[in-house]
């Protein structure tokens, strides 16, 4: 019950922030293709639809993954609105409170965990973005646990990294687990004369005790192609 009504009080204030003033948004199609997934020999080639806004009320960022490839399936989402609390200078420019619901399906089932927390968006100089976020999550597939995320991006004329750790911890069932994923890709727009974005690259995903099992560790790098709309 109380997943359900976090769900809906993430919802309504979506819906009644609506008419608030957006600032900015951007909206992105991403094909990866890679191998060494823990999960399967085979080459997997994840389509990936991403939004990212900022609001008055502080901003929205959105993904739907899909997932195909030796006969496996798999389409996993997250929704992550955040509200800010403060605006500051400094190091810490905006504390916020956070939501994320992530949802996944495959052939071994699904599940739908919701996160709570607390987080700050950073001024790191030389980067364009930064955050750090600490959650508790709501597991639909076990105990709850505790999960910090940080998120981080930088740029140089064409070129650019981005990415996030996930540390997920505070679990008597399952070991610590952290998620690294870093993209390095180059804007190729200009070079094919379009205006928006057109990103080449690679994406390497390094999750140690992957889904807090021991010793199931993930190195995988993954071709990348990224379409800003």
């Amino acid at each position: 019950m109380k997943k359900t009504l976090l769900t809906l009080a993430a919802v309504s204030a979506l819906s009644m922030s609506a008419q608030a003033e957006q600032f900015w948004a951007d909206n992105s199609i991403t094909i990866l293709s890679g191998a060494d997934y823990e999960f399967t020999d085979e080459t997997i080639t994840t389509m990936t639809l991403e939004h990212v806004s900022g609001h008055s009320w502080g901003g929205v960022f959105a993904f739907v993954d899909r997932l195909n490839g030796g006969g496996y399936t798999e389409t996993y989402m997250e929704v992550s609105p955040k509200y800010t609390l403060a605006k500051m200078e400094g190091l810490v420019s905006s504390v916020n409170a956070a939501f994320t619901l992530e949802s996944g399906q495959n052939a071994f089932g699904g599940f739908d965990n919701h996160l709570v927390g607390v987080g700050a968006d950073l001024k790191v100089p030389g980067l364009d973005f930064a955050s750090a976020t600490i959650f508790r999550a709501l597991n639909d597939d076990g105990e709850d646990d505790n999960q910090l995320t940080v998120t981080y991006g930088f740029s140089s004329g064409n070129f650019s990294i981005d990415g996030f750790m996930d540390y997920r911890f505070g679990n008597d069932v399952k070991e610590d687990h952290i998620h690294l994923n870093p993209q390095v890709s180059y804007n190729i727009g200009p070079m094919i004369g379009t205006k928006s974005k057109v990103k080449v690259g690679i994406e390497y995903s390094n999750w140690t005790n992957q889904f807090g099992i021991d010793g199931k560790d993930q190195s995988a790098v993954s071709l990348l192609l990224k379409a800003h709309l």
